[in-house]
């Protein structure tokens, strides 16, 4: 039984994840968007997938990770994706997919998610394990956005 007004846990897989950032980075999503609009679309797509890994089942947890998402076309947010996962698991004790340790997952140099230096410090401290390991600089509660 489907409840009205919530997606299939498919629709909010990794797989599906890539896909929309890729769609919002590449302007398909609407083409008058600035390129900052087009950004803030990708990273809502990030934090809409870390909440629905957050509250999925442990039946409906696999089916979200375990198919290899495709390469948005750009490095650094492949890498989130992989990184989010690779966090979400470790809360759950659980390894993660073969896919997140692949090269192209992560990013060098560092990627700090604000471009406010002023924040980069508190980014650093604040960086889940599996973030810093994929070369990407965030703070948890940058992605409790609702």
């Amino acid at each position: 039984m489907l409840t009205i007004g919530v997606e299939p846990p498919h629709l909010r897989s990794a797989v599906a994840t890539a896909n929309r950032i890729r769609d919002r980075l590449s302007g398909s999503a609407s083409e008058s968007w600035s390129t900052e609009l087009r950004q803030d679309g990708a990273l809502r797509a990030v934090i809409d997938f870390r909440h629905a890994l957050g509250s999925a089942t442990v039946e409906d947890f696999g089916g979200l990770v375990e198919t290899p998402p495709g390469l948005t076309g750009e490095t650094r947010w492949d890498a989130l994706i992989a990184a989010v996962v690779e966090d979400e698991l470790a809360t759950r004790d659980v390894p993660p997919p073969h896919w997140t340790n692949e090269k192209k997952r992560f990013v060098r140099p560092l990627w700090y998610l604000s471009d406010n230096r002023e924040l980069h410090e508190w980014e650093l401290a604040a960086a889940p394990e599996a973030f810093v390991r994929h070369g990407v600089i965030a703070a948890k509660e940058e992605f409790e956005g609702s």
